[in-house]
């Protein structure tokens, strides 16, 4: 079809093509779309660089336009994976002559392996599909290309020639730029694609490009050339990289602050052309005769009427795991109602009919399949002894995932909503999230991928320029220095209307032409990740549905099509959430002994716990600290249970918690005060008031508008939720309201006998209820089992404080965030409350992680976390300590050295922590250990002799050790020397008559030296003379020394250890100083985090109780209050010194207000007025 004013864009870069590429366009792709279709195109399509990254929404935005989407993408295309040197292959043949045959095949084999070298070639070239089966096809290539164990992603994704030229008909293929096969050197490999382009010539295009660059216009020449030789025809393809000028400056400006440069793209036009604009380049550029550039264009569009449009699968996409699903669920439903002893129950009867109401629903929805995959994958985990939280969500409501062991809560027991997970009114892809500890997330994952019956992937997630990062980038390229550029980023705030960051319209004013370009930069693309959690599960082919990729930090597929793009085509997801309190609930019970926790085995109604959580809700999940826990506390007071139980007498404390975890959600501001102090709410209607007793009368929980409208306005469950649904998202319920007071009315004059006008007033003001609830209202059937979960972190900090304690140490220490560090403080306190004591590192006592002494009542920190050190060095010292009972540390070091993995350099750390105190002092175990790395091999054992200057101790302390002492002895002197000293001419010459005698010659006559054994017995010669005149002195020796006596005996003499020595270990190997010394004056502190940038400001750790308060010092004294006695330039110190604070005070802050300082009353910081610092200061002071 000819159309000859306008065209079809296709080779098109937005944004996401910086997935691969480093900041390659700026321009989001809906921006391309929309001057797309304002510009009548017909048709349009992306090439991203190496990827089909979110073409799901690009093809729904195309077609929402009018317009008919192409799937395409520009490949990285290379000769071959591997290459072979065949010269060195050659030689490496030649040197296996007269082996046999089959073992120099191998050893050739394994050479080419060995020496194999990748070539980075990756020519461009575009690939589209023609129909959906061509879809599938370039998706699998592309998901090809991002393999990295077998050579194919080298640098950037890649496919092979061969794998190009073996596409099927369903992909057309344009040659690409100046970076493509044609344009190259490679004359082989470009004669073989020609070859295929002539025979393949149906599908093929020539491309011809528009840039004013010689070499394009060459290439251009040559292509029409071509053309004309072989019939394959040319097309324009404009490779495009950014919308207009404003944002190819944008691109420009991103890449200088970055510091990359394409030098190949110097003197591309690379903006978005209008078919006129398009026809002006190639006359500016006056390479190719116009007809034959507009034969080009127009090929544009027989292109894309060559494309076959396609619709997508929205059809639930659940893996089918067995033939028969319902026959597979009725077994397993039996089996687990025979093991958890359900057919036992009074009211077995009830869950027989929710399970058969249940499966009606599973069947409609057609999840049966989805259950399946629950139950089997989380049946298979708990084999590996990994459990995942008792639920999460409205799947709670379900009984068939109770006994199916996907949740641990009995929904009928505990009176959950079913409906809102799922009904026969509505038909939704089901959807399980499910909670596990952090640290075996991994483990869940692995499984999952690693079951053949599946194809999974992570899910991609965009890492995009924020606007600070955006001021800074710009800000860089347009020559703000960096602190300029800092000080207009801080000046970003959150607009609390729109939530969305902002500047101060003045600093925007001021900046106009930085902005300019922030604002174009701002949400680009800068590299790809993964989702932490969420995991495309299904038995369908990924790769070819939408396409995979990798990342070099995880080994796994990740999607090609993002999270939102995965739930329109109703893929299954399952998020694998991290939830820390699952881990403390089951690395406590594997502690203890006993079996992981479950609803069905704890009670909810120990009423010694649920005082101990009112007391202090350290722990005890949602409600650790801050507001929530005080709440807690309030409804969990004497007074609040008893109000409680007026109007609610079945009260659980149970629901109490649930309760109060939907009332800290932002729909629970205007009624929490009066819930927490018990006060009921009067709706104005004794019906209404019974119905919502359980929550004193206030509306909690969606499951409560659920059964309102089912009890009271004639809904079924399912009608009910769908109702609530339209609530929640504020569509439709202009059409629901009326239905709603009309059932209301039928209900309340018919079965409660209240006259039409109340029934009327009561529906309209409790629907005003409904309404400024829905958008927050929490779901019991998640607050229930979450509560539950808080409950059994409580029952577990009873009964079992230490273990309990201890786990939570492990699991909670190392956050960096201040709500994790706040977090660790108040467990800290709370078992200090408890009159547990946290221990530094200690042989003996320590382990790996924090490890509890029962005997002892308290927890040893853990030695693994150190600097250097590792868990397995931790244990095996521990397994050392409880295997022997040391008499001395000489007997330690032995084993320590023959047994463990333990380094030198290691061992010195420990000793500088005190982790062997009980053996003795630092200093001196640090000296012993010295000699004894001088005198012990770990291979012979200790030495017998050993050179006095090497042991370096005292003779006189030695000697006693050694069965012989070989004092040093001059071996060897100057002779002249000698001779010139000896002033008596008659002694000078019998001198030298003597040493004439002691000459050593050769056979060969020639001379060989001196005997100087000989000469000292001729001469006589004094050892005053010996040592004055020596050349050589033999060193001391003490032989057949007992080196272990001698060691166990060794007696240091020297300066102790000193605290600020310790702490500085601490704070080199440990990162924290946990050295308290309740022996100690509280005013000695260690100076640490000191800052001097203004007044010098420190942060003061207290070394009596561990305690950490800021302190600020005045750096002169500049006039200042008469308090100051000393002042840090007159006595300035630094991180790791010890002061002894002798005058402090608490001062009102300073601050700005209309352009002055004043003092802030109601904020006030410490100030040091009078210190000293202090030198020596031992650890055992």
């Amino acid at each position: 079809m000819k159309r000859d004013n306008n065209y079809v864009v296709y080779h098109l870069h937005s944004d996401l093509s910086n997935g691969v590429t480093n900041i390659d366009s700026i321009t989001k792709y809906n921006e391309y779309v929309d001057y797309a279709a304002s510009l009548g195109m017909k048709a349009m399509g992306f090439a991203e660089h190496g990827n089909v990254l979110e073409w799901t929404f690009k093809k729904a935005k195309i077609e929402a336009k009018g317009m008919k989407y192409i799937h395409a993408e520009e490949f990285y295309v290379t000769e071959k994976i591997w290459w072979n040197d065949e010269n060195e292959i050659n030689k490496y043949a030649e040197s296996l002559l007269g082996c046999d045959e089959k073992e120099a095949q191998e050893k050739i084999y394994e050479y080419m392996l060995s020496t194999r070298k990748q070539k980075r070639d990756n020519y461009h070239c575009v690939l589209i599909a023609k129909n959906y089966d061509g879809v599938r096809e370039l998706n699998k290539l592309s998901s090809i290309a991002f393999n990295r164990e077998d050579g194919h992603y080298y640098y950037t994704p890649r496919i092979t020639f061969k794998e190009l030229i073996n596409t099927s008909d369903n992909i057309i293929i344009c040659t690409g730029c100046l970076a493509s096969i044609l344009a190259s050197d490679n004359t082989f490999l470009k004669d073989q694609f020609i070859s295929f382009l002539t025979q393949n010539k149906h599908r093929c295009f020539l491309e011809i490009q528009h840039h004013n660059v010689q070499k394009q216009k060459d290439y251009n020449i040559a292509l029409w050339k071509l053309s004309q030789e072989t019939n394959v025809p040319i097309i324009t393809g404009t490779d495009t990289h950014a919308l207009n000028e404003e944002h190819l400056k944008g691109r420009s400006i991103l890449q200088k602050s970055k510091d990359i440069h394409f030098d190949d793209e110097d003197g591309w036009d690379l903006t978005f052309k209008t078919y006129e604009e398009l026809l002006k380049a190639y006359e500016v550029q006056n390479a190719l005769p116009m007809d034959v550039v507009k034969e080009a264009i127009n090929n544009t569009n027989v292109l894309a009427d060559m494309i076959e449009e396609f619709k997508m699968d929205k059809s639930y996409k659940y893996p089918k795991l067995v033939e028969d699903n319902e026959q597979y669920i009725r077994q397993k439903i039996a089996e687990g109602i025979k093991e958890k002893g359900i057919d036992k129950y009074p009211n077995y009867n009830e869950y027989l009919e929710q399970i058969e109401r249940e499966m009606d629903a599973y069947k409609h929805n057609k999840a049966l399949d989805f259950i399946i995959l629950e139950q089997d994958y989380k049946s298979e985990v708990r084999k590996e002894d990994i459990h995942c939280g008792w639920s999460r969500g409205s799947v709670s409501g379900s009984i068939i995932a109770y006994i199916l062991g996907i949740t641990d809560v009995d929904s009928i027991k505990y009176d959950l909503n079913f409906d809102r997970f799922m009904n026969v009114e509505r038909v939704s892809l089901a959807d399980v999230d499910s909670d596990w500890f952090d640290n075996e997330r991994y483990v869940v994952r692995e499984h999952l991928f690693n079951d053949a019956r599946l194809n999974c992937c992570n899910i991609i997630t965009f890492n995009t320029i924020q606007l600070k990062g955006a001021i800074k980038d710009v800000g860089r390229a347009l020559g703000y220095s960096v602190g300029e550029a800092q000080d207009i980023a801080n000046s970003v705030y959150v607009d609390e209307e729109s939530g969305k960051e902002t500047v101060p319209d003045e600093v925007r004013n001021k900046h106009k032409e930085l902005f300019k370009y922030v604002d174009i930069v701002v949400g680009t693309i800068t590299s790809i990740g993964r989702h932490a959690a969420g995991l495309v599960v299904s038995t369908n082919d990924l790769e070819a549905d939408f396409g995979t990729l990798s990342l070099s930090t995880d080994p796994r597929p990740v999607s090609q099509i993002y999270m939102k793009e995965i739930d329109a085509l109703n893929y299954v997801k399952l998020d694998i959430l991290g939830l820390d309190c699952v881990g403390l609930i089951e690395n406590t019970c594997r502690d203890i002994g006993i079996p992981y926790l479950s609803p069905d085995t704890l009670n909810f109604n120990d009423e010694e716990v649920w005082k101990d959580i009112a007391k202090d809700t350290a722990l005890v999940f949602q409600f650790e600290s801050g507001f929530a826990s005080d709440f807690l506390k309030q409804c969990l007071s004497e007074k609040t249970i008893n109000n409680i139980k007026k109007y609610n007498p079945n009260f659980s404390y149970l629901d109490v918690m649930a309760m109060a975890s939907g009332a800290i959600r932002p729909a629970g501001a205007s009624y929490r005060d009066e819930l927490s102090k018990g006060v009921f709410n009067d709706n104005g209607n004794k019906q209404l008031n019974n119905f919502l007793a359980p929550t004193l009368g206030y509306l909690v929980y969606q499951e409560q508008i659920i059964g309102f409208l089912n009890k009271f306005c004639g809904y079924t469950m399912g009608q009910a939720d769908v109702v609530r649904r339209h609530f929640s998202k504020k569509t439709g319920t202009e059409n629901d309201i009326p239905m709603i007071k009309e059932g209301f009315v039928h209900t309340m004059t018919t079965d409660y006998n209240i006259s039409e006008e109340e029934a009327e007033h009561i529906i309209t003001n409790f629907l005003v209820v409904i309404k400024d609830a829905s958008d927050y209202l929490f779901s019991r059937n998640h607050s229930i089992p979450y509560s539950m979960l808080g409950y059994a972190c409580a029952w577990l900090r009873h009964y079992y404080p230490l273990e309990t304690l201890t786990e939570a140490l492990n699991i909670y220490s190392g956050g960096n965030s201040d709500a994790a560090k706040q977090k660790l403080e108040n467990i800290k306190e709370y078992i200090k409350s408890k009159n547990i004591t946290i221990n530094p590192i200690k042989f003996g006592k320590s382990r790996s992680k924090f490890f509890y002494d029962r005997s002892g009542n308290s927890i040893y920190q853990g030695v693994a976390a150190i600097k250097n050190l590792n868990g397995k060095v931790a244990e095996e010292l521990y397994e050392l300590s409880q295997n022997k009972r040391y008499n001395n540390f000489i007997d330690l070091l032995i084993d320590i050295k023959n047994t463990t993995s333990l380094q030198n350099d290691q061992l010195d750390i420990l000793i500088k922590l005190d982790y062997f105190s009980d053996f003795g002092e630092v200093n001196e175990l640090t000296y012993i250990t010295s000699k004894f790395n001088i005198l012990y091999d770990k291979n012979k054992g200790f030495k017998k002799s050993i050179k006095q200057a090497k042991l370096g101790l005292d003779p006189e302390f030695v000697i006693p050790y050694c069965e012989e002492y070989k004092a040093a002895e001059v071996k060897e002197v100057n002779i002249n020397a000698i001779a010139t000293a000896i002033t008596d001419s008659d002694r000078q010459q019998k001198y030298r008559e003597i040493v004439k005698q002691c000459e050593k010659h050769k056979k060969t006559g020639e001379f060989n030296g001196y005997n100087y054994e000989k000469l000292f017995k001729l001469t006589e010669m004094p050892e005053d003379v010996k040592q004055r005149f020596a050349t050589k002195i033999s060193e001391a020796e003490y032989k057949n020394i007992d080196a272990y006596k001698l060691l166990t005996n060794i007696k240091y003499m020297g300066k102790p250890f000193s605290v600020k020595q310790l702490v500085s270990a601490q704070q080199e190997f440990m990162s924290y100083i946990d050295y308290i010394n309740p022996n100690l004056d509280p005013r000695y502190v260690v100076v640490t985090q000191l800052d001097t940038s203004y007044s010098p400001k420190f942060a003061a750790y207290c070394l009596k109780n561990g305690k950490t308060e800021v302190m600020k010092v005045r750096k002169t004294r500049s006039g200042k209050g008469s308090l100051v006695y000393t002042t840090f330039k007159e006595q300035p110190f630094e991180n790791g010194d010890i002061l002894y604070m002798k005058k402090c005070k608490k001062e009102p802050k300073a601050k700005m207000v209309d352009g002055e300082w004043t003092r802030d009353y109601m904020n006030k910081e410490w100030w040091l007025y009078d210190y000293d610092i202090k030198e020596g200061i031992n650890i055992d002071t």
